[in-house]
């Protein structure tokens, strides 16, 4: 993994290495490789051209600025017959020069991780494959994408960059553009939230999402796709046209428009109806959880990880405020993931530990014990399990009677 202490490189890195590989991560910056390396439990080199030496799997994980760079220096010593990859945004020239500068029996795949490194996995994100020379080593490549449920897209790195000057492109382009319109105006985003519909507070949520993470990766997607200064005229020139009919006053002209762009989109109501969903989820969420205020519940960090557990003492649309053994903690919801019954159970297992206990008890011959298990682990959160252990009848116990031992596993924090 060379640049394998960035961000992509330790989701790669992880991915990797829980498949069993060796995981070599390398760059110059040593204070970030040894701190990575120690988190991630892998090896880190410092050259970059020692670290690929006799590697099956070279990948190049660097910014886009130094990529062209690093494949220069380290291609021409990957080893006959293994696989040389990259996960830059762009296509054409890392694909191109991966593989004129390495062997010719060195396979060649361009990759695009379609999403952050504010992702905690693959898991249900896009992932672009641009094979360029070789099969072996591709189909090993899907083989382990696939298994971690990533959604494998196959294209052409010319494809790949003509498409991602609009996915990409167009799309940081117009809502980093809409970010600067609001500070020109010195428009008060918090205030406005206060008026808005849930349509303006996911596009807010949307243009914070991205001009809140690094510019210079930003800048760079930008500025490497030669095809994206096109896709920026095309965008100028259909805003222009819609606000000089705004302007004059035109609204058979804007509602052509308009009428025009719905047809070529196509479906429509798939649109409506994903993003109904997504409003929806957010209003089911803040409900639920005003709906447990004197309940415990258990919150995650969505990038972090951090747990928190505690017993809702309020909830505005903006945060929770959490009781944990007498410390109220005000956290922001837009971070946090709702963890479900099942999952609280088991954080607290592994916080607090569980104790078992046997409780003997004389019943009716006629009583249902398998019922009675069941409701002993409705009666108190904090029963983790209750089975029936042992049945006793006759002796000293009676005709009509029989001793039945419950056993209880409890969490330790009640006790």
């Amino acid at each position: 993994m060379v640049g394998g202490y960035g961000g992509m490189g330790r989701i790669f890195a992880r991915l990797f290495k829980g498949e069993g590989c060796d995981v070599v991560i390398s760059g110059p910056t040593e204070g970030k490789g040894v701190e990575a390396a120690g988190e991630l439990g892998v090896e880190y080199v410092r050259d970059n051209v020692e670290a690929v030496r006799g590697a099956d799997v070279v990948v190049v994980t660097v910014p886009i600025a130094v990529t062209a760079d690093t494949i220069r220096e380290v291609a021409p010593h990957v080893k006959e017959g293994a696989l040389l990859m990259d996960l830059t945004s762009v296509k054409e020239w890392p694909c191109e020069l991966m593989a004129r500068h390495s062997k010719p029996g060195v396979e060649v795949v361009g990759t695009h991780p379609i999403f952050g490194p504010r992702v905690p996995s693959v898991d249900g994100q896009v992932f672009v494959l641009t094979p360029v020379r070789g099969e072996r080593w591709v189909k090993w490549l899907r083989s382990v994408l696939v298994k971690h449920n990533a959604r494998v897209v196959e294209s052409t790195p010319r494809e790949h960059d003509e498409v991602m000057a609009v996915v990409q492109g167009l799309t940081h382009f117009a809502y980093i553009s809409i970010g600067k319109t609001l500070m020109d105006l010195d428009f008060d985003v918090k205030r406005s939230r206060q008026f808005s519909s849930p349509l303006y507070e996911l596009m807010l949520d949307m243009i914070g999402r991205i001009i809140g993470q690094d510019p210079h990766l930003y800048a760079e997607i930008q500025m490497q796709n030669p095809r994206i200064p096109g896709i920026h005229d095309a965008y100028l020139k259909a805003a222009a046209e819609l606000s000089r009919a705004v302007r004059e006053k035109r609204e058979s002209d804007f509602v052509a428009m308009m009428v025009a762009a719905a047809r070529h989109f196509g479906d429509t109501e798939r649109s409506m109806g994903r993003s109904d969903k997504a409003i929806g989820s957010l209003v089911a969420e803040l409900n639920a959880l005003k709906g447990s205020v004197g309940r415990e519940i258990c919150l995650r960090h969505m990038y972090s990880g951090v747990t928190h557990l505690g017993v809702v003492e309020s909830v505005t649309p903006d945060e929770v405020v959490l009781n944990d053994g007498g410390k109220a903690r005000t956290l922001k919801l837009s971070n946090l993931v709702v963890l479900g019954d099942g999952e609280r159970v088991e954080y607290k297992k592994g916080k607090y530990g569980t104790t078992k206990k046997d409780y003997s008890v004389v019943l009716s011959e006629s009583a249902d014990e398998g019922f009675i298990c069941g409701l002993i682990r409705e009666h108190d959160e904090n029963i983790v399990s209750a089975c029936v252990k042992d049945v006793y009848k006759g002796g000293k116990i009676g005709g009509w009677l029989k001793s039945v031992c419950f056993s209880v596993e409890i969490i330790q924090e009640d006790l």
